[in-house]
């Protein structure tokens, strides 16, 4: 499940249904108090970015999933639950007069309608779900998501998208597994609702707790660091993107390697007690360069409680890799876990709050995220349901944007690349490398060294 955009060759064609909030319930979502607690700083940004939903990119993300043996009624019972279960799907954030307002619908209010659209082919159903999400998912509609259905012989492919502002990338990913599990046990009529730990908690614990940081707290330190020249690093100068450049971008997949290599290079290290996800990022920085730079995404969440919660947890943290020429593959993932655990606190401060605290303008760079898929609850079923990450579009920007995805298939990058002269042909070396320094490292049996981990 390789991030990916949406297009009618991965689609499939049917009976199409889109799944509105009743009019009764945005009767009661307008009556509703406003809720107190405060937008994150990563909220209140994105709020300030598109107030009035007019922005010409809308930056959504979503996922599908097939819902095998599903009826119209059995997606909304889905869909219903899901929502009540999830209050961040909820809460509605607007700007008025510049000030952010919350207001969040009760559980009880909770209600959708189906409008049926009609047969559509791949194609069609492509600029529907494309038109779809662009209107729908944007920080202060009311709700910030899109729900499509479409009807197949297996059943119903459920096409779903939500503005950053309440959906992350782990969001998307815990989503496909949780979404058709709820539909399996409402099939099965043992359902029994429930509410998971609230995004929206989080979002006012992390305002409460970054009015307190002053600049002496020591998580700043590895942002002092990363900041040395006044700025993020930039990406490598051989990609020939400009810092301060706004390219379009594409989406760009680089397969790396099959499962069972993978496999075996993984295997050693773990048993040395190297986190998996890790070793891959170091052999990741080590193809970029011998110095590299990024800003590594962390799932945000406070505890494994939250781990099938939906919401815009994800921090950042820099980290800064820098080793001479020759060194080893093992040297460069000794030098990560070390790297990483310096720099790792640092992802509990919002960029915003940097941003503010050390008065350095922030514009991520190269950012990485690692998706571990046998961490991910309900990933075994990604690949016999199709499920998919879609990613929509962004502002054109210098940011270059890396996911590294691990699966029992195989390892792969994608890539949401700005396009400066030469900056593809850069990626491609990348991978290149990435590819040779993996097959390297596999082609002969791993040897255990006698020193701990760092």
């Amino acid at each position: 499940m390789i991030p990916c955009t949406l297009a009618s060759g991965r689609l499939c064609g049917g009976d199409v249904t889109r799944w509105e909030i009743a009019a009764a319930t945005l009767e009661a979502w307008d009556a509703v108090p406003l809720d107190p607690r405060p937008p994150s700083h990563d909220q209140h940004g994105r709020l300030h970015e598109d107030p009035d939903g007019t922005a010409e990119h809308s930056a959504w993300i979503g996922f599908s999933v097939l819902l095998p043996g599903a009826t119209c009624d059995t997606v909304q019972q889905t869909l219903t639950a899901w929502i009540l279960q999830h209050e961040s799907l909820r809460s509605n954030l607007s700007l008025v007069d510049g000030r952010p307002q919350r207001r969040t619908l009760r559980p009880d209010d909770v209600a959708l309608t189906p409008q049926p659209l009609g047969p559509h082919d791949p194609g069609e159903l492509c600029e529907l779900l494309r038109g779809e999400f662009h209107a729908s998912c944007r920080p202060t509609r009311r709700p910030a998501w899109a729900f499509v259905s479409v009807e197949t012989e297996q059943g119903h492919v459920l096409h779903a998208a939500f503005d950053h502002v309440t959906f992350d990338g782990l969001s998307a990913y815990g989503a496909v597994g949780h979404v058709a599990g709820l539909h399996t046990a409402i099939v099965n009529d043992v359902h029994e609702q429930h509410h998971s730990p609230s995004y929206v908690d989080v979002a006012e614990q992390e305002v409460a707790v970054g009015a307190s940081t002053r600049t002496e707290d020591p998580r700043l330190g590895p942002w002092r660091s990363f900041l040395a020249e006044g700025r993020i690093p930039p990406a490598p100068a051989a990609s020939g993107i400009d810092p301060a450049g706004r390219y379009d971008h594409r989406l760009v997949r680089h397969d790396i390697c099959d499962g069972d290599r993978a496999a075996r290079l993984a295997l050693g290290y773990a048993a040395e007690g190297f986190p998996t996800g890790m070793l891959w990022t170091a052999v990741l920085m080590q193809a970029i360069g011998n110095k590299a730079h990024a800003l590594m995404s962390t799932h945000g969440r406070p505890s494994p409680l939250w781990m099938d919660s939906v919401g815009w947890f994800a921090g950042v943290a820099p980290l800064s890799m820098s080793l001479p020429a020759g060194s080893t593959t093992r040297d460069w993932v000794i030098e990560g876990v070390r790297a990483w655990r310096e720099s790792a606190p640092a992802a509990a401060l919002p960029l915003g709050l940097v941003q503010r605290l050390l008065d350095v303008p922030l514009r991520p760079q190269v950012v990485l995220s690692i998706i571990d898929g046998s961490r991910i609850d309900g990933h075994e079923w990604w690949r016999p349901l199709g499920s998919a990450i879609h990613l929509g579009d962004v502002p054109p920007s210098s940011q270059c944007h890396m996911w590294l995805t691990i699966l029992p298939e195989g390892v792969s990058l994608a890539t949401r690349l700005p396009l400066a002269d030469g900056s593809e042909a850069w990626l491609d070396g990348v991978a290149e490398r990435f590819a040779r320094i993996v097959e390297a490292e596999t082609s002969h049996p791993y040897v255990p060294h006698p020193e701990a981990l760092p």
